[in-house]
């Protein structure tokens, strides 16, 4: 049996699925005769992964060749699916930024099916000897979807974690071809059971294609420690994007450094985004002396590790308005018992308690941040606690071998569904 997997972009070094599937190919190389990836992006430095896995580069190059917009709209308009998506959304037509949506939408899942049919001729491949995967319930996914209909036989799954999870939060609010692909495809993966009763709610005609897979990172093999020079050191971690709240972040430390004019802090920064200059001014104009803080740009995972085990960390904030699945910055926090400060959003909950840390609302003020991170300093032996119990989350729920292996078992059960059918 030969498993494909479409991708936005591993195994090239800009991808952020690279943390995830070059962990879990080593599982799906041990059930599957054949493992190909389809990147829909080759860009980059190409990351090491098993020489028994393929890349085929060749979809990456078939999308840039065709992703021009008069060649979208014409495969849209002759698709009868783009005019059904039409006639069930019709004040999708009263919003030009639906229509263009769907326009890109439709074309790209459509050439993911040209793409896809035309390779399994070229390798002169039965499809029913494949499983489609994509890690992404977007266009790759729709794609697939359709592929399916012309070959009922082949089994066709998906991962979703966030931005393919909540419609809502992302700009236009429409998800085209939704049902269908839902219909199209055999399982739908959740990063988490806030997605999974997002569908179940807002799809109920699939609820039982609908499993939960949690994500992983691996046991880093050190466990990080505390300040003992009485400086209270915080760091976060994510792309500076909107839907992250650094601004709301910043204001929170803010206050919580007035509060206790007395006493040293530092936080500091991983990742990066256009709106760093502008937070970076404000860090300026808004911390009181007592504050050091700093932005240290996007750094590899390995680099953030090594931080972890360099340095004294007291405590990981998260103050995102909304998350698909547990960030894979927690998971790395965790693991390395470090207590935890997020939003009850998305999968947060799933790898955020009282056990381990504190969850604030899903909105919280500046205060309720200050207050909860002061609450981690004044209470240094239940952090102390909290540090053992984040450890033994993520090797409860997420460790990568635990989970991709999983994983991979429940796959090869799904493929094995059709001799029983």
């Amino acid at each position: 049996m030969i498993l494909i997997i479409f991708t936005h972009s591993y195994p090239y070094d800009f991808a952020a699925e690279q943390t995830f599937i070059s962990r879990e190919i080593h599982h799906l190389i041990k059930n599957f005769d054949r493992v190909v990836l389809v990147p829909k992006i080759c860009r980059g430095e190409k990351f090491a992964f098993p020489a028994t896995v393929e890349v085929d580069e060749s979809y990456a190059a078939f999308l840039k060749r065709n992703s021009g917009l008069p060649q979208l709209l014409k495969l849209a308009f002759r698709s009868s699916q783009f005019y059904k998506e039409i006639q069930k959304n019709t004040t999708v037509l009263l919003h030009p930024s639906k229509i263009l949506k769907l326009i890109m939408f439709s074309g790209r899942a459509n050439l993911t099916t040209q793409w896809l049919m035309d390779w399994l001729k070229k390798q002169q491949i039965n499809a029913t000897e494949c499983m489609l995967y994509s890690y992404w319930l977007d266009h790759l996914a729709a794609g697939l979807g359709m592929v399916k209909q012309e070959f009922p036989a082949v089994k066709v799954v998906s991962r979703a974690h966030g931005y393919d999870i909540f419609e809502e939060y992302y700009y236009p609010y429409y998800w085209p071809y939704r049902y269908e692909t839902l219909e199209s495809i055999d399982r739908l993966f959740l990063a988490s059971e806030a997605g999974k009763k997002y569908f179940c709610e807002h799809y109920p005609d699939f609820v039982s294609k609908y499993e939960i897979a949690h994500l992983g990172t691996s046991d880093p093999g050190f466990v990080a420690q505390s300040s003992k020079d009485k400086v209270f050191r915080i760091v976060s971690c994510s792309g500076i994007v909107p839907v992250k709240r650094i601004d709301l972040l910043l204001d929170g430390l803010a206050v919580m450094a007035r509060l206790l004019p007395g006493q040293k802090f530092e936080w500091v920064h991983f990742g990066d985004g256009r709106d760093k200059w502008r937070l970076e001014r404000k860090v300026k104009q808004i911390f009181p002396s007592n504050i050091n803080g700093r932005f240290l740009g996007y750094m590899p995972n390995h680099e953030i590790l090594r931080y972890y085990r360099e340095y004294p960390v007291d405590v990981f904030v998260n103050v995102s308005e909304t998350e698909g699945g547990a960030p894979v910055a927690i998971q790395e926090a965790v693991s390395c018992g470090v207590p935890i400060v997020a939003t009850s959003v998305g999968g947060n909950p799933e790898i955020v308690s009282a056990k381990n840390g504190i969850l604030l609302p899903p909105s919280p003020t500046p205060e309720e941040i200050a207050w909860a991170l002061l609450k981690i300093w004044d209470n240094p032996l239940s952090a102390a606690k909290m540090r053992r119990e984040s450890r033994q989350i993520w090797q409860t729920r997420f460790n990568a071998d635990v989970n991709f292996h999983w994983f991979a078992e429940r796959l090869k059960s799904i493929r094995q569904e059709r001799k029983v059918e």
